[in-house]
């Protein structure tokens, strides 16, 4: 429990990195590329990563578990990475082609072949192996120290709006350059004779195939969109639209990094069935201090969205403050329903049961975003994903029904969420005005910290309880 707790700490750490730099690239690009730059990059990296998760043919989730199953066995552990590995290498070499075909005969040319190193990177990304193994510090150390590169190198090349090309060429090479390195730590997990039979059919691909698709049907509605509003609204409303959730989704990165941690050591659990009541624990926990956090991170950015924006983005991007303000509720939607699909739906190895919610967010996002886009433009885009990652996560619990013990599992929860209603209708109906954006936000967020927390010790909550246990634990 140790290592999964460092594993923890250190991937935590990591992803407030990854918040931390686009704090401060963000507003640098966006004022220095304009709305109708960044809508293009915007434009272009939906299709990107559209078709990365394509080439991961769902290896975060299935390569990560399968390593974890094996790796005792180190015969058995090479084997099942080779045989995991060769199905994202080839379908990535397919993805490639067809993208440089496509990118040949588009108006983005350029930018988009700029791009083919971050396909690449996908294509040769086994960091699934060290989350399967519990060796998150390996992929975490290099991650950073690429991120950094990276960000110095926008600062360095990226000036004005014609910069453009070089602004996609970093990103690109940082993705593609983060992922080579893990294959100098693959020592004592692949031999040569791991490779044998390279281009026989995978003993996993059914699986995979399974798998991948609710991970396209959820890109679907969380990349491909920015598609559909560039077609659709243009560049300028794709930037309002892409920019507010960009916030959003990376707190949900940040909380659901979590489930991605616990996913290996909870299939390690499942296979002793001794020890389910364990598991149900870990999970009870898990989905409250996720609803917990999730809450208290949505706060934040609806109670700041009208000082944020013109402090963050710049003035010239004010009329996207309605979309920052509501787009946040899909951090609690998005982080509730990812613990009921990764660490209950996936852990038990049940795809359909995974699948099927992301299959009809995607026809409700495709079909709901050609509609209002047309109409409200990137405000119509908002409500659709709110309703669209609101209608998942009510899939994801109907789905597990029978099998989770619901009334367990949700226990207490409605006073978590009767305390965010109660905080973000008090703070926004008192809040404080100062002459500066900055300690508007610093001094509106410590009091709604202050009564959220207030509001849930005074509503008896499991945080009583947890802190007792922490005091007492320190005393010691």
């Amino acid at each position: 429990m140790k290592k999964t707790l460092n594993n923890i700490i250190y991937n935590g750490i990591y992803q407030l990195l990854i918040l931390a730099l686009p704090i401060l690239t963000v507003p640098y690009v966006a004022r220095v590329l304009g709305a109708r730059a960044l809508g293009s990059y915007s434009f272009i990296t939906s299709i990107s990563m559209f078709l990365s998760f394509v080439i991961l043919m769902g290896m975060n989730q299935l390569g990560s578990r399968i390593i974890a199953q094996s790796h005792k066995d180190k015969d058995e552990l090479g084997s099942n990475f080779v045989e995991l590995w060769k199905i994202q290498f080839l379908v990535g070499c397919l993805v490639i082609l067809a993208y440089t075909f496509f990118a040949m005969f588009s108006e983005y040319k350029t930018y988009l072949l700029l791009n083919i190193p971050y396909l690449i990177g996908f294509a040769i990304d086994i960091s699934w192996v060290f989350i399967g193994l519990g060796e998150v510090r390996k992929v975490v150390v290099r991650n950073t120290l690429i991120k950094i590169c990276s960000v110095a190198m926008i600062f360095i090349f990226v000036k004005k709006p014609s910069d453009l090309g070089y602004y996609v060429l970093i990103n690109s090479l940082s993705i593609f350059f983060a992922n080579i390195i893990f294959w100098l730590n693959l020592k004592g997990i692949i031999t040569k004779e791991s490779f044998k039979g390279f281009f026989s059919k995978s003993i996993f691909l059914k699986e995979a195939m399974i798998l991948v698709i609710p991970q396209l049907a959820v890109q679907f509605y969380t990349n491909f969109d920015s598609t559909l509003v560039g077609w659709i609204a243009g560049p300028v409303q794709l930037t309002y639209y892409d920019q507010s959730q960009r916030i959003a989704r990376m707190l949900v990165t940040l909380i659901t990094s979590v489930s991605t941690i616990l996913m290996p050591k909870m299939v390690q659990l499942r296979m002793t069935h001794s020890n389910n009541e364990k598991v149900d624990q870990l999970l009870k926990t898990s989905l409250d201090y996720t609803l917990l956090v999730a809450q208290l991170f949505t706060m934040l950015l609806m109670v700041n969205a009208s000082e944020f924006v013109p402090w963050f983005y710049g003035k010239s991007y004010t009329p996207m403050t309605n979309n920052m303000l509501w787009v946040g509720l899909i951090m609690i939607f998005i982080s509730y329903g990812e613990v009921f699909g990764s660490q209950f739906s996936l852990v038990n190895g049940d795809y359909k049961q995974y699948a099927i919610p992301a299959i009809i967010g995607a026809v409700i996002s495709v079909t709901l975003n050609v509609i209002c886009v047309n109409l409200w433009g990137a405000d119509g885009g908002t409500a659709v994903i709110i309703l669209t990652e609101f209608i998942v996560c009510f899939m994801r619990i109907y789905m597990v029904r029978k099998a989770a013990d619901l009334r367990y599992l949700v226990h207490g929860q409605l006073r978590y969420v009767l305390a965010f209603l109660l905080t973000v209708f008090a703070v926004l109906r008192f809040k404080v005005v100062l002459p500066s954006l900055f300690l508007t936000m610093i001094v509106n967020s410590i009091i709604m910290t202050i009564v959220y927390v207030l509001l849930l010790v005074l509503m008896k909550t499991r945080i009583n309880k947890d802190i007792g246990k922490l005091v007492k634990k320190v005393i010691r």
